[in-house]
């Protein structure tokens, strides 16, 4: 019987195809699209005993002719193949253009007609064997994925070459000389090194071409003459084969990027045949990304359309405005020109100049950072983000006003501040008339031809800067070799704090690029007793020139702890692109006057409990813009300079650390944030931060014990901020030791007095000192210190914000402690040794505010 139902119900063979379409996905039309095909269990197929280990030629030649056939015959889209050992990678620019974009069906057709197509070829080299285990037996899978941009696709290649291609042969190729536990934990380079060493063997010469890297397969035109069957007159046409070379993509540059984008080596051809080279984006601004530093570095000249500039600067401050805790990063970079701009600044984001001078690449309009995304243009939590090597003009749109307002790791070097207006450090809440909060930043190797006005800015550090004036002060302003620095005589009524010199400096190490249009890497000459910029009007900032080529330039999807030890173990300096870099072993600087340096504020995290970078006691290594996040697996020192008893001196040629932030973000942990062992060693403008907001932040969730131990002799910080860390913020056991500026607060989220509690001489005193000198110094020099407290979560007490041993060697000058707010009861009860008055309140003002001149 028949029901009313049974007949509205589809048809059965309708209702079938209802099932199949339900798990039907498509790729995104038009998008970059990667074809992956993997060799399936051929770990087992190879092992027959007609195949040679660890390279056959039989299978390479097998895996060249099917790549062959996918491109000439197959995916008539796809631009470049790619294989090494059983894979085979190819990339479509412009999309597959097939089968509607069904991604089922292209998966199962590039599976099957790979595995048809190769082992056709492989049965050819065998004609006389008749093995059922041998031909038709190897069988291959398929995965089809859209990527974002060409410059990704191009990204998947050099991750399967410099990823897994290098990396196996090599160890492919070791396992036939040495036992697995003689190779264990080796890297590849030390596995190269103990071939040529213990074995007598040359790998590069002791392998085919072919299995160093792998190969590339494209189209070509060539030429092929023969006779009209009509005429009997010779004749030349234009046809197309493929062509192989035996070489894999090491780096991201644009004669690498052509070869995604393009879909024949050469350009040769005639008029009956259809050129065709896909190309993502004609527009100039659009290969502004497409350089060898990778697709998150945009270099800008100035042919390029303003609009267009203006347009993609625009974009990413959109993206990265109130990015705080996201994983992108940008470097935006100017060539030697003059740009009509006006943008913005957002976290993760560094804006530089590519010339030797500051005045080479010039901003007319401006560049800033406002505060719109806090309530009151609130800028405490302006992070992360750099200035570096250009001059900014601003126009009348800004008030002819340079605004930044910013708090911690947002750092100035090299600027010309031109605007009229002059710079200004904080920002105005149109809705009150007052400054919005701004807490603490760094400005160095500059000029400002107007006024600094720091309005509601906290606490700055200005060192080696000229400026027309500075107008004010809240809590803690030092300048250190300025030429145009206020008086500090009148502290604590006017917080400056001047030092007449810089006792030992180099400028931070920055790329730019020469006349001829080659990038290199500029490192200043070390300095002593220096006042002002290190350069001017017409003079240049002394020092050497260092060629690109000498730096292995990491990306993040293909560089890896394995890759960048090796680059350091041959001698290279390391230049980080942006992004977040996971690091299972330690990255070990082990050679002198080694330059490892950040654009776009890269991230290091290293997740096997030991530290991100170790340095060892040599001369004149410099760490520079990096971010050093701790993860889940704790770390007892996130960086460590020198090795534990380290005795060498350096005072000829120090280490300098430049623009770090060591982070202890949410639900992540480690002990101690950078370890100096180290004699000589120069920080400048150095973040060590417990973070006290965000997911996960919490007394119990992102634990760490001290934010720098400095065990070195002769130790030098210009700029030490210092937050959150549930010991002593720093803790310092070395002689010799000057501070320049020191900024912390302490924790805002002990649960109680108990749980926070230090031990000095045998009794227990509440709470950690921020700034600890060890009671075995003798020798130890700072000056503008300030600790502020908001115990948000309890009425918790420290006792004293600093403490040193009371001796004549060790002199501190201009300090202050802070109230900024916080629950009921709590207090910092001394500045520093039982000296200086309690601070518990916001009002009266001695109860926010205490300070001692001298110690």
């Amino acid at each position: 019987m028949v029901s009313n139902a049974d007949n509205q119900r589809p048809s059965l063979g309708d209702r079938m195809k209802q099932y199949e379409a339900q798990f039907e996905s498509k790729l995104p039309p038009s998008s970059p699209v990667v074809l992956r095909l993997d060799g399936h269990n051929f770990s087992r197929f190879t092992a027959q005993p007609y195949f040679r280990r660890p390279f056959d030629t039989h299978i390479h030649n097998a895996m060249i002719s099917t790549c062959s056939d996918l491109i000439l015959n197959y995916f008539p889209r796809a631009s470049v193949a790619y294989t090494q050992s059983d894979e085979i990678t190819l990339v479509f620019p412009e999309g597959v253009q097939l089968f509607n974009e069904r991604l089922q069906k292209l998966n199962s057709l590039a599976a099957s007609y790979c595995t048809v197509r190769f082992n056709a070829h492989l049965a050819a080299w065998f004609p006389d064997v008749k093995d059922v285990k041998l031909l038709g037996t190897a069988h291959f899978d398929a995965r089809f994925f859209a990527v974002p941009s060409v410059e990704e696709a191009l990204n998947c290649i050099l991750w399967r070459c410099r990823g897994d291609a290098v990396r196996n042969g090599i160890s492919a190729f070791a396992r036939t000389l040495f036992s697995q536990s003689q190779m264990q934990g080796k890297t590849s380079a030390e596995l190269v090194e103990m071939m040529r060493c213990e074995k007598n063997v040359i790998y590069e010469e002791a392998v085919p071409k072919w299995a160093i890297e792998g190969c590339l397969v494209k189209r070509e035109f060539y030429e092929h003459e023969g006779v009209n069957p009509q005429t009997g007159q010779a004749v030349v046409t234009t046809r197309t084969q493929t062509r192989v070379e035996e070489r894999g993509i090491r780096e991201f540059s644009s004669e690498n990027l052509q070869l995604v984008t393009d879909r024949y080596w050469n350009t040769t051809g005639s008029s009956d045949v259809e050129l065709v080279p896909v190309i993502a984006d004609t527009s100039p601004v659009a290969k502004a990304n497409a350089t060898f530093l990778g697709p998150n570095v945009y270099v800008f000249d100035s042919s390029m359309p303003a609009a267009d500039i203006q347009a993609q600067v625009t974009s990413i401050f959109k993206q990265m405005e109130a990015n705080e805790f996201g994983t992108e990063r940008y470097a935006l970079l100017f060539e030697p020109g003059t740009y009509n701009l006006l943008f913005d600044v957002g976290f993760y984001t560094q804006v530089a100049g590519l010339g030797q001078h500051p005045d080479e690449v010039r901003i007319e309009g401006g560049v800033n950072v406002p505060a719109y995304w806090m309530p009151n243009r609130n800028a405490t939590c302006n992070f992360w983000r750099a200035f570096e090597n250009f001059s900014i003009n601003a126009s009348a749109a800004t008030n002819n006003t340079t605004t930044i307002a910013v708090s911690q790791a947002a750092p100035l070097r090299r600027m010309h501040i031109r605007s009229p207006g002059g710079l200004w450090l904080f920002q105005v809440d149109p809705a009150t008339g007052n400054g919005g909060w701004a807490s603490g930043g760094f400005m160095a190797d500059s000029v400002v031809d107007s006024q600094v006005l720091p309005g509601s800015q906290q606490q700055w550090l200005s060192r080696n800067n000229s400026y027309g004036s500075w107008a004010n002060a809240v809590w803690n302003m030092v300048f250190v070799g300025d030429n145009t620095a206020p008086s500090g005589d009148a502290f604590p009524d006017s917080a400056y704090t001047t030092v007449d010199c810089t006792p030992v400096i180099r400028e931070k190490p920055y790329l730019y690029i020469s006349n001829q249009g080659k990038y290199h890497v500029f490192k200043p000459a070390l300095e002593t007793d220096k006042k002002g910029p290190s350069w001017a009007e017409d003079v240049s900032t002394p020092g050497k020139t260092i060629p690109i080529d000498q730096f292995y330039v990491a990306q993040p999807s293909t560089a890896n702890a394995a890759t960048i030890n090796s680059a350091l173990d041959s001698g290279k300096h390391i230049l980080f692109t942006p992004g977040i870099y996971k690091l299972d072993d330690t990255l070990r600087v082990s050679q002198p006057n080694t330059i490892v340096l950040g654009l776009g504020l890269p991230s290091l995290v290293p997740t096997t409990g030991r530290p991100a970078l170790s340095v060892a006691d040599v001369h004149g290594v410099t760490l520079a813009g990096l971010i050093i996040d701790a993860s889940e697996t704790s770390s007892p020192s996130l960086i460590e300079v020198g090795p534990p008893k380290s005795s060498c001196d350096h005072s000829t040629n120090p280490t300098f650390l430049y623009d770090l932030t060591v982070r202890t973000a949410g639900r992540t942990t480690n002990k101690v944030g950078i370890t100096i062992n180290s004699n000589n060693v120069v920080g400048d403008q150095l973040w060590l931060w417990r973070a006290d907001h965000g997911d996960g932040a919490a007394w119990d969730q992102n634990c760490t014990e001290n934010g720098i131990v400095v065990n070195g002799d002769n130790v030098t910080m210009y700029g030490l901020f210092n937050e959150h860390h549930q010991g002593y913020q720093t803790l310092w056991n070395g002689n010799g030791g000057r501070v320049y500026f020191y900024q912390s607060e302490i924790p805002y989220d002990p649960p109680n007095q108990a749980s926070w509690m230090s031990r000095d001489k045998g009794r227990l005193v509440n709470g950690y000192a921020s700034y600890k000198v060890a009671d075995t110094v003798t020798s130890h020099e700072a000056w503008g210190l300030g600790v502020y407290s908001y115990f948000r979560d309890s009425p918790t007490k420290l006792e004293n914000a600093i403490e040193v041993p009371e001796t004549g060697g060790v002199k501190l000058h201009h300090l202050t402690t802070v109230w900024l707010s916080g629950v009921s009861g709590s207090e910092i009860s001394h500045v520093a040794n039982g000296k200086g008055g309690r601070v518990y309140a916001n009002t009266p003002p001695e109860a926010m505010r205490q300070t001692l001149k001298e110690l």
